[in-house]
């Protein structure tokens, strides 16, 4: 295997890892959606399952976690393949030109 070969391949799964990590949010986020409306349907009150929703609301700030810190590992991936000079990205998906900045906001605090 060649080194470009080896880059593009490790670019693939970062694009699928990124990939996934987006398609979950979208479905925990179907998944409150759907919660919301169900208790809006059977007509029970707010309380009804608020404790599974706040669990749900859970996963889906864990999966912003999750995907700030895949957005970060492919920053310095492409840092990497900018010393190396391998130019394998391209093509491949957007890349980030630098890493994130977190915000310093607690959602907890918010609601």
């Amino acid at each position: 295997m060649t080194k470009v070969e080896a880059a593009t391949a490790v670019a693939t799964k970062l694009l699928a890892a990124e990939d996934a990590v987006d398609t979950a949010m979208i479905r925990h986020t179907q998944l409150l959606e759907q919660m919301v409306e169900a208790r809006k349907v059977l007509g029970v009150s707010a309380t009804t399952g608020e404790l599974a929703q706040v669990r749900v609301c859970d996963a889906i700030a864990a999966l912003s976690e999750a995907r700030r810190a895949v957005m970060a590992a492919h920053a310095a991936l492409a840092s990497v393949e900018k010393k190396m000079d391998l130019r394998v990205s391209a093509g491949l998906g957007d890349k980030p030109e630098e890493e994130p900045k977190r915000p310093n906001v607690d959602l907890r605090a918010v609601s």
